[in-house]
């Protein structure tokens, strides 16, 4: 038996995972080299987003300014109806680095919402366009989807002073497209970066966590409304910060994969007569087994298991970085709004940690969606000069 045991684990770890998870990037058989496969992945992910790009303008062309979706999403920011959410996209123009010329995120962005809200026929969702480009005539891709969308800008005749902190110049947009959200009254605001796509299933999640997480909360096994001890939501977190070792949830997950490897090698291999001890022989090398299977094939894959139903996504504590898409209470809204007016942000403390702060000061909970709700597909910055790099 102890031979079975020694080939299964050469065939598994030697053999079946480095031949399958060479180019799986969370894997720990991932092979790179930084000075090819940097450049390699780089022209892969233009090659994606220039097939976005193209499915984007396709379902332009094929819809129109006048068809009944865009209709309306116009109509209903007219609407005095209180909606439950309001989708705001924050965008700014981008200038051209390094050979990444086309970028065209807001176009990916807008029509993939688009279509999400024209499928649903959602009659409680505000989408919106925030311009926040000085000028905004200058953002030329806002301009053009501005007949289709509804797009909110500062006036013309503003004026940004070139020695103004980057930082705090996203920070001051932040707060105008939060307060412009605001006004609409609704019950909950998603703020969104412009280079952060939405997966299809974003909305059915989104509103199962705010009404059965978030709203209501199993006390006494009764359903009570339980709603104002948080501060916000984040659906996107850094992917390879989500794996195994990072935090101690993913350690309890990784120990209840073992038992269950465990318990799954004894069910198969005990026979009658064997000894306690041979049992918890069998048990240990089920746990290590499969504990290092998912160690060595990587969390974010399995997380993936969890888009099989809404259900399924957790809720958790959520980190300090990242604002592609943040869902905030309304009341959290304004109060972050003004907060964030009292402080200044640069390079060493941005927006994402100001909104972290926000929370301990008003001792509330941060929170996030497992697994992302949003993919981020810039390469580009607008903050700053250079290529993101692909892997992250």
């Amino acid at each position: 038996m102890y031979y079975r045991f020694a080939a299964l684990y050469f065939i598994t770890y030697v053999i079946a995972l480095p031949l399958l998870c060479w180019d799986m990037r969370y894997s720990m058989y991932f092979r790179y080299d930084v000075m090819t496969d940097r450049q390699k992945h780089l022209d892969r992910a233009i090659e994606e987003n220039q097939q976005r790009i193209a499915e984007a303008e396709e379902y332009l062309r094929k819809h129109g300014p006048r068809h009944r979706v865009f209709r309306r999403l116009n109509l209903m920011v007219l609407k005095r109806v209180q909606p439950q959410i309001v989708i705001t996209v924050v965008t700014i123009a981008r200038q051209p680095q390094n050979g990444v010329n086309k970028h065209r995120y807001l176009t990916q962005v807008v029509t993939q919402f688009a279509e999400l809200l024209e499928h649903e026929e959602a009659a409680d969702v505000v989408f919106q366009v925030c311009n926040v480009n000085v000028p905004p005539e200058a953002h030329h891709e806002a301009v053009f989807l501005s007949k289709y969308v509804p797009v909110v800008q500062r006036e013309s005749n503003e004026e940004q002073t070139e020695e103004e902190d980057p930082f705090e110049r996203e920070k001051l947009d932040y707060i105008f497209c939060l307060e412009k959200s605001v006004e609409l009254n609704p019950e909950y605001v998603l703020m969104v970066e412009d280079d952060a796509l939405p997966t299809p299933d974003i909305l059915h999640v989104l509103r199962h966590k705010l009404q059965y997480r978030l709203k209501l909360r199993i006390r006494q096994g009764e359903f009570v409304h339980h709603s104002d001890d948080w501060a916000f939501l984040k659906l996107y977190d850094i992917e390879r910060l989500q794996g195994y070792g990072n935090d101690a949830r993913s350690f309890l997950e990784l120990t209840g994969a073992g038992f269950l490897g465990g318990t799954a090698f004894l069910l198969v291999l005990q026979k009658r007569g064997h000894k306690t001890q041979r049992r918890l022989f069998i048990f240990a090398l089920g746990f290590v087994y499969v504990v290092l299977l998912c160690w060595a094939i990587g969390r974010q894959y399995f997380l993936q298991l969890r888009r099989l139903s809404p259900q399924l996504y957790t809720v958790t504590t959520g980190p300090f970085c990242c604002t592609p898409a943040v869902v905030y209470p309304v009341k959290m809204a304004a109060d972050i709004a003004a907060f964030l007016k009292t402080g200044t942000c640069e390079e060493r403390y941005p927006l994402d940690f100001a909104l972290s702060d926000f929370a301990i000061d008003k001792g509330l909970t941060r929170y996030k969606v497992e697994p992302n709700l949003v993919l981020h597909v810039g390469l580009v910055s607008s903050i700053r000069a250079d290529v993101r790099n692909p892997f992250e």
